[in-house]
């Protein structure tokens, strides 16, 4: 039985099938044989030689002569239950075939549903119904390797696949709630400046009380609160831009992206008057990646770096099969545990940082996740903070 299990389903069916029909010819073989020899018991019992014939030599001639006695008709009259029997057993050899063919292709159909079709439907069905209840909190334990049983397989990868595809949806809607509870904590102060100033110049106007430099300093304000409202509108669109870019890859030698990246980060630190230390170990090889997206998560973290550091910047990139790997290490004070935590996340700020949108980090993440790598934070021992990135890419070769 585990060996028909393990069948596929067409080996299974014509086994089955085979099966059957071996019984059924047996079965009617013997069953008509039985018939046969009942129905013969009945009739033989009453046969006889009516006026048989004998020769004899006559003159030279043989003469042949029959009896005139007759035969007895009570010899020759069946009783009605010979007759019942008789009948019977003739209509049996018919039926009994006919019937038997039927019994086993049904048998064979049970036996197949049964053994082949029953469990894996059965845990399909029990996997559509929780499907159609929103639950996807199941598994489908078949582990045949018939076609139901690949079937089933199939059909446990999807629903992984909608677990997966939920919780990233799930996330998604949590950090579109982070989004707009943040952009709602910091739309409110340039709106509150904006809405206080106007109401007072309304209040005021034509009553004597504002003066020309009054008035000036007013618009000053204004200005720079709807300024810093724009600001904040770009970088909200500048997100979700980002979340649907599509990343263009290109063959990139690793040496040569090597020197242009050392070369950014020069015009970088000249910029800042901060030093900005590189080391690399690049191999002399050529692969996919996204250079766009690259100088963007380094140019962030950079920048992020230059805000927090005292001095210098460590800057460390190496390879690693099949990721490049970034480094960027400074001598601030480093990250706060909420910071190792929370860094990565929309708009965040921290404490002590006001005059930035808190975004870098976060696209840093975007894109590094876009081009199949990570991002990790954490504090270099007797440094500062460390930015580590890791971009996968694709060996020319393997394409």
């Amino acid at each position: 039985m585990g060996k028909l299990k393990s069948m596929s389903l067409k080996k299974s069916f014509c086994l089955i099938v085979f099966i059957s029909v071996i019984i059924v010819i047996v079965l009617s073989t013997v069953t008509v044989k039985i018939c046969s020899q009942k129905h013969d018991e009945i009739t033989l019992s009453h046969a006889f030689i009516a006026n048989g014939a004998f020769f004899y030599p006559e003159n030279g001639q043989y003469i042949m002569e029959t009896p005139t006695n007759d035969t007895s008709d009570d010899y020759m009259k069946y009783t009605n239950t010979e007759l019942l029997i008789c009948r019977t057993m003739e209509l049996l050899i018919v039926l009994l075939p006919v019937l038997f063919s039927v019994v086993g292709i049904g048998c064979a159909a049970t036996c197949f549903y049964h053994i082949k079709l029953k469990e894996p439907l059965k845990a399909l069905q029990q996997g559509i119904d929780h499907i159609s209840n929103n639950d996807l909190d199941f598994t489908i334990d078949y582990q045949k390797h018939d076609e139901l049983g690949k079937l089933c397989s199939a059909f446990e990868c999807m629903r992984r696949e909608l677990v997966r595809n939920n919780r990233h949806m799930w996330n998604l809607v949590d950090e579109r709630k982070k989004i707009n509870a943040s952009i709602s904590h910091d739309l409110r102060t340039p709106i509150t400046v904006i809405k206080g100033y106007s109401e007072y110049l309304d209040k005021n106007t034509g009553k004597g009380t504002l003066t020309e430099r009054g008035i000036q300093e007013i618009a000053v304000y204004i200005h720079q609160a709807a300024g810093r409202l724009e600001e904040y509108a770009d970088s909200v669109h500048e997100m979700q831009s980002l979340e649907d870019m599509r990343l263009e890859y290109r063959e990139v030698s690793l040496s040569a992206f090597e020197e242009e990246m050392v070369s950014q980060f020069s015009v970088i630190g000249g910029q800042s008057a901060k030093k900005i230390c590189v080391s690399s170990e690049l191999p002399q090889q050529t692969v996919i990646l996204s250079t766009a997206a690259v100088f963007r998560i380094t140019e962030n973290i950079i920048s992020n770096a230059l805000r927090y550091c005292k001095e210098k910047i460590e800057v460390d990139i190496s390879f690693s099969q099949p990721f490049l790997i970034v480094m960027v290490t400074d001598d601030g004070k480093g990250f706060s545990q909420k910071d190792l935590i929370e860094a990565t996340d929309y708009f965040y700020k921290g404490k002590s940082s006001k005059d930035h949108f808190g975004i870098g980090l976060s696209i840093c993440k975007m894109l590094s996740e876009k081009h199949g790598g990570c991002i990790r934070l954490d504090n270099a021992p007797g440094k500062g903070a460390r930015v580590t990135v890791k971009i996968k890419t694709e060996n020319l070769s393997a394409l």
